[in-house]
């Protein structure tokens, strides 16, 4: 079973083991993210996600990382991360034995669930920081806190099946996987290449909604990078995502799930 929980994060089902890769149900106001402190919303995280044994995060700035340790601590998940994270989450309060910092190349097992690490690449987005932590952290933190060390895509096997959740702004690299989850914006050699190496039978975008918009309204495309075009700025297209994964690969099935909808590996 998978389940799409806004921005990039997923919740697979895979036997009796519930595996999440970067949650972020909170969803801060715009100007409390940036001039503000950032708090996980407790509530939220109870609602839509009452278990959880493992959570791996792609990298440490606060729309991956912020929800994480409140989750782990309440359902004693562990939490992979690399060393930023896991200095995060150990500081907002998680024991250190239920973190294990990762590396790219690092492959592990949470149940019968093979984890691979894979780099990634990361783009530079204002206010997202980069670099070392600062030698205290005093929570709740604000934006600029949840500093980016590494950053990785994840593929993820059991009994047969291969997911990759491919988190990188390059598309090289990547291996073949049955399921693919990556970013909704990106030129369509940028798809050529990847569905080239993955060859991959559904593909799902990640990272396309407007996380200052609230859980309760229906998830709205974010704004997409400035363009020499009128208007100069506009909204992630998803239409024209699934055209040039199509385009990529006629065989390919696309999904846009629902938020909070559980999917059935054998219906899609």
């Amino acid at each position: 079973m998978i389940k799409w929980l806004g921005n990039a994060g997923f919740e697979f089902q895979l036997g009796n083991t519930t595996l999440i890769v970067d949650p972020f149900l909170t969803r801060p106001r715009f100007v409390q993210t940036y001039f503000g402190r950032v708090a996980p919303d407790e509530a939220v995280l109870r609602k839509h996600i009452p278990r959880c044994d493992a959570i791996l995060v792609t990298h440490a700035h606060f729309d991956h990382c912020m929800d994480a340790p409140a989750i782990a601590l309440r359902t004693g998940a562990r939490v992979h991360g690399s060393a930023n994270t896991c200095r995060l989450t150990q500081a907002a309060g998680l024991p250190a034995r239920q973190t294990h910092e990762i590396a790219s190349g690092d492959s592990f097992d949470i149940n019968n669930i093979r984890v691979s690490v894979l780099p990634a690449v990361h783009p530079w987005i204002p206010g997202y920081t980069f670099g070392k932590l600062r030698r205290k952290l005093e929570f709740p933190l604000r934006l600029r806190d949840y500093r980016m060390d590494a950053c990785y895509s994840f593929l993820l096997e059991f009994e047969g099946t291969r997911i990759l959740v491919w988190s990188s702004t390059q598309p090289d690299g990547a291996p073949r996987a049955d399921l693919l989850t990556c970013r909704a914006v990106s030129s369509q050699r940028w798809y050529d290449t990847l569905l080239g190496q993955v060859q991959p039978n559904l593909v799902l975008p990640q990272h396309w909604d407007d996380t200052y918009q609230p859980l309760s309204n229906e998830p709205q495309p974010f704004f997409s990078a400035p363009r020499l075009a009128f208007p100069p700025i506009g909204r992630i297209n998803l239409q024209d995502f699934a055209a040039k994964v199509h385009q990529a690969d006629p065989n390919c099935k696309i999904l846009v799930p629902d938020i909070f909808m559980p999917y059935r590996f054998e219906a899609l």
